[in-house]
């Protein structure tokens, strides 16, 4: 039999050395806007990029804000903008769409700004978000889903974490901007995947770390 731990929430804000990841605000929405509407950035994402309707408004911003607050409020989700602590910059964006606290599960969302694709910035806050789930909130599974194309996602579940594509979502999702079907790669990390899991991930930010100081 299943012993279901004390119920808890995600929090509102965590942080690691680097990076504060706090609930979306107003302050954040014309950053929000410019993220979503960088080519580079939604390459993998361009199913909702918008690009068919000319790209995000900031109504439509807005609108994603007011609902992701709602589903926190609901406990049905959780949304975060990632700070940069020493700037104050929007590194990006990372959350779950989908909290189910019942059965212990969620999926995991994460978009980092152009800038911050290199320096260990999408390690670290996933590391500390996916620290959050297991040991705080004693979540059992996690999910990703992403594009067979989106290798820097890939070879950070394949190769730092050490999990394998779990199943293949064929012709999941009708891309409104291309009208071509997109099939998503899914990765499951379970609770018992996750002390090997936080020791390799450690190893990495700390050997990148090092590396960075060798470099100023």
């Amino acid at each position: 039999m299943v012993q279901q731990p004390p119920q808890t929430y995600v929090p509102t804000r965590f942080e690691t050395a680097r990076l504060s990841m706090e609930l979306p605000t107003q302050a954040d929405d014309a950053m929000q806007k410019t993220m979503l509407n960088d080519p580079v950035a939604m390459a993998h994402l361009q199913f909702m990029s918008k690009q068919e309707k000319g790209g995000w408004t900031l109504a439509d911003i807005v609108n994603r804000r007011e609902g992701h607050l709602e589903a926190v409020e609901k406990h049905r989700g959780a949304s975060f903008i990632i700070h940069e602590k020493s700037t104050g910059e929007i590194v990006g964006t990372i959350g779950s769409s989908v909290i189910h606290y019942d059965n212990r599960n969620a999926h995991i969302g994460v978009m980092v700004r152009t800038k911050y694709w290199f320096g260990g910035y999408g390690t670290e806050v996933l590391y500390e978000y996916m620290r959050t789930l297991f040991e705080n909130v004693k979540l059992h599974k996690v999910t990703y889903e992403t594009l067979e194309s989106n290798t820097g996602m890939r070879k950070f579940l394949e190769q730092g974490c050490g999990i394998p594509v779990t199943y293949i979502l064929k012709d999941e999702i009708l891309c409104p901007c291309t009208k071509e079907w997109v099939s998503l790669w899914v990765y499951v990390i379970f609770e018992d995947d996750w002390p090997r899991i936080k020791a390799d991930l450690l190893n990495n930010i700390k050997r990148g770390a090092a590396q960075m100081a060798q470099c100023i």
